[in-house]
């Protein structure tokens, strides 16, 4: 039997073809054995009638009882619990069993996060159904221990309100995991002048973040650079003179004086504003400049050692202050065994690579190498990334699922405890945004989907998605999908057909069918930049001002069009001055070739 559910469920067994209702008003009784107010939350939150039942402590009661006693259960009134179900996730990941039938409801767990997590599947079952559930019996658990999504803010990013409601959509699909990349949002205290003049947290909200992960268990991971992409640190006049060279703006001299010293009060203070993170996440990627610098060339070190040895005063700090250090695997790819012995074995290694052809085999070389050293390794796909397109208004879709599978492979074969699937706002801090926040969340649950599940089906997701995150009824999904065939990687594409359809998270599908009318005369169709330089070749020439007078007429007014409609669909996301800057990246060269053609075509306008 297939449930339209994200992430698929590893196992389910049907009881019958009757379908269940009335579960929101049925009367549940809920056992914890550990007083937990997030899942007596979750649990009121769905139904309307559910009393929580205390353990007894005393006589033999506990003896006889023990399975009950370590077991979390929520079952209808009258129903005895058989705790014993829940042995069949025992040791696994965030494992759960979930009963529904004519009997009512049963759900167990052996820990608190695999009962949240059942609490979640009842909540997509009901939603799916519009209040019904499928009788059916679901074992389920997780693949893989850490599933990490990815927060980037640093160019365009959700409104706070938006981040909010995005930590709970992430539990939602079962991501267990954070890491934010904060920049200059992070309400520094001992480092105030780093905080960005108008988006920086406040105290406050910071502490609101935190507290919405801890209730729909998910772990923050601080990512915070600490060698290169320093970009909002270096600016500063106190800190220049530790960039490793004068043009190279966001990478520091480890051979300087002041660099580790800047770096270690940093990440102290980082580790304090998250105080029950266990990692911290050093960052430490593409430092392109490492080995330019004086001291470098004069310290008679390889650029890798000059990595290593820096990166390990950083680990030791951060081990100071009780968490595990991270860093990108990157500035390693070609340290020799000897350099790698010398890198700090309580540091894990998180290898990224986003595509090729040889991506497995080569990931392969890198984990073994690592391991042999010593050193723990996780893995890092990407649901967007640069993809050799720097303007992508959304995930370039083949790329990515490819690339997802392919690291949940990797992850199974070579028993790695976790993926950080990350979502790249841009190349850099500085660099032209590659689309909002929002058009990521197709590949992002795919991603939840499969390290969940290695064996979930690609190609029934399309499906499970417009249900699940689109509100889409399940007949009409199917029915949709199907009579149009469309498949996995057609998503964007499809949206303005399904839009009517749309009961959840419409802002995403009116932004996708936003961009979507703006790339047909800006990329597709034509677009007037790609031949207007016949005008400066062949000045006069009758043929080329009557084709380029057509053709501006028809697309800059489309171009016009498309702006208004992408406006509009920007300020219910984004605050206004983000907005603009998002249209800037996307229209100020369109503006510019408008110019120059105006230039080239006198009386071009008035046509």
């Amino acid at each position: 039997m297939k449930l339209d559910l994200i992430p698929q469920p590893q196992y389910v067994h049907a009881h019958g073809d009757n379908a269940v209702s009335g579960l929101r008003e049925a009367a549940l009784v809920l056992r914890l054995p550990v007083p937990d107010e997030r899942l007596v939350e979750q649990a009121r939150a769905l139904f309307s009638s559910v009393r929580q039942e205390e353990h007894h402590q005393e006589g033999n009661w506990q003896e006889e009882h023990r399975h009950q006693q370590e077991v979390y259960s929520l079952v209808s009134e009258g129903r005895t619990v058989n705790a014993r179900m829940a042995e069949r996730v025992a040791g696994k990941h965030d494992g759960y069993v979930l009963i529904v039938g004519e009997h009512g409801l049963e759900l167990y767990a052996m820990c608190p996060s695999g009962f949240y997590y059942g609490l979640i599947t009842l909540e997509q079952l009901l939603s799916a159904g519009a209040g019904t559930v499928p009788a059916v019996a679901v074992v389920d658990w997780a693949d893989l221990k850490i599933r990490s999504d990815y927060l980037d803010l640093r160019t365009i990013y959700p409104t706070f309100e938006h981040i909010l409601e995005y930590i709970a959509e992430l539990a939602r699909y079962k991501i267990n995991t954070l890491t934010v990349e904060y920049e200059d949002k992070l309400p520094f205290r001992r480092h105030a002048f780093l905080c960005h003049p108008t988006r920086t947290f406040t105290p406050e909200q910071h502490e609101q973040l935190l507290a919405a992960a801890r209730r729909h268990f998910v772990r923050i991971i601080p990512k915070q650079q600490s060698f290169g992409h320093l970009e909002y640190i270096l600016k500063h006049p106190a800190y220049m003179k530790l960039r490793a060279t004068p043009g190279s703006i966001g990478e520091l001299c480890p051979h300087r004086e002041g660099s580790y010293e800047m770096m270690a009060g940093i990440l102290e203070e980082v580790a304090e504003l998250h105080p029950d993170s266990p990692y911290l996440h050093m960052g430490c990627d593409e430092v392109w400049s490492l080995g330019e610098s004086e001291e470098c060339q004069a310290s008679g070190l390889t650029r890798e050692m000059s990595f290593i040895r820096f990166v390990n005063r950083l680990a030791a700090k951060v081990c100071e202050l009780g968490k595990e250090p991270m860093i990108w695997h990157d500035m390693l790819a070609h340290a020799s065994s000897q350099e790698l012995a010398e890198l700090d074995k309580r540091i894990t290694v998180v290898i990224w690579i986003y595509g090729g052809s040889q991506m497995k085999h080569d990931a392969g070389v890198l984990i073994d190498r690592l391991r042999q050293a010593g050193i723990a390794v996780m893995g890092a796909s990407a649901v967007r990334c640069w993809d050799d397109d720097g303007e992508q208004n959304y995930p370039l879709i083949h790329n990515r699922v490819r690339n997802i599978v392919n690291w949940v492979e990797i992850a199974r074969r070579e028993q790695l405890p976790g993926i950080i699937n990350t979502n790249w706002a841009s190349p850099f801090s500085l660099g032209s945004p590659y689309g909002l926040f929002e058009t990521s969340r197709y590949p992002a649950f795919f991603a939840a989907d499969h390290c969940w599940n290695a064996q979930a089906e690609s190609g029934d997701f399309l499906e499970r998605f417009l249900v699940q995150y689109h509100g889409i009824w399940p007949e009409e999904a199917r029915e949709t999908v199907g009579k149009h065939q469309w498949g996995l990687e057609d998503y964007y594409q499809q949206v303005p057909r399904f839009r009517g359809l749309i009961r959840r998270n419409s802002q995403t599908a009116a932004l996708i069918v936003a961009v979507l009318r703006y790339e047909l005369p800006a990329r597709k169709r034509f677009p007037l930049h790609t031949f207007m330089f016949r005008a400066e070749l062949f000045p006069g020439d009758e043929e080329v001002i009557t084709c380029l007078r057509e053709k501006y007429r028809t697309g800059y007014r489309e171009l016009r069009l498309a702006k208004e409609e992408l406006q509009q669909a920007l300020l219910s996301l984004l605050p206004e001055d983000m907005a603009g800057l998002y249209l800037a990246s996307r229209y100020y060269l369109l503006e510019l070739y408008e110019e120059k053609l105006l230039e080239l075509v006198p009386k071009l306008q008035d046509s």
